[in-house]
């Protein structure tokens, strides 16, 4: 308990000093606010370039702000993510903060709760807040096709458990690299492979990614079998973490 309170409230302080509240809230809440206001003036930008009536060729909604915000969060907050935490193990290991710890008797499974579960209640509140004012924007701009809030935060709830999935996948492979820039980008690997395997349809429903996809649509049904594949897989990495920093050479 001790080694968990300890990287707990360091996590909190390195990310205080080194900005990375601030780019996550960024990378996250940034879009919530400019992806409606965008959508709305988009018309009004292509009216003078494109002959006809544009309403006709360009249907924006609530729902198609909504989206449009799940698809930013899936991309480009996506890697806003990876680029900030991409260091959440191998920065310790490569600059040989955890001799003195392990020395000390630092217990690795601790230490690694710890840092998934600080990054994953940040994420989530990020998004929640993210969710909660594009959909103030997307209400307040767009008024077809609305969506009742509780089905925006059930996407919200989705993105989350994907962003927490997220974290713990690249805690893994944070641990296997000294070089953190090689843990972002195996991390993309994995995930443009399962984005790409998303077209086969019997796979698709193990697939972690299959989470951003049912946000999108709002769609609760067949939900069971991502969730339980994410949460699978969310445990086998956090296993695998534990075990490879037990081994560790410090």
């Amino acid at each position: 308990m001790l080694t968990f309170n300890a990287y707990f409230k360091k996590e909190i302080i390195e990310s205080i000093r080194q900005y990375k509240y601030l780019i996550l809230a960024i990378g996250i809440i940034l879009f919530a606010m400019l992806d409606p206001i965008m959508l709305k003036v988009l018309p009004l930008m292509l009216k003078n370039k494109i002959p006809g009536d544009i309403s006709a060729l360009i249907k924006i909604d609530f729902s198609t702000a909504i989206q449009n915000y799940i698809k930013d969060l899936s991309q480009v907050s996506f890697l806003i993510v990876i680029l900030t935490l991409m260091g959440i193990l191998s920065d310790e290991i490569s600059s040989h903060k955890l001799l003195f710890p392990y020395t000390k008797g630092l217990n690795p499974a601790a230490m690694v709760a710890s840092k998934i579960l600080h990054y994953s209640i940040v994420l989530i509140i990020f998004i929640f807040l993210g969710f909660s004012i594009n959909y103030y924007y997307a209400d307040t701009l767009f008024k077809d096709n609305t969506i009742p809030f509780s089905k925006i935060m059930f996407s919200a709830t989705l993105i989350s458990l994907f962003y927490i999935y997220t974290v713990i996948l690249l805690t893994f492979l944070s641990s296997l690299f000294k070089k953190s820039i090689v843990a972002a980008v195996a991390l993309l690997i994995i995930n443009f492979a399962a984005s790409a395997l998303m077209s086969i349809e019997k796979l698709s429903v193990y697939i972690p990614n299959k989470l951003i996809a049912l946000a999108s649509t709002f769609n609760t049904s067949d939900i069971i079998k991502p969730l339980i594949s994410t949460l699978m897989l969310s445990i086998v990495f956090y296993i695998i973490s534990i075990i490879r920093m037990n081994k560790i050479e410090i």
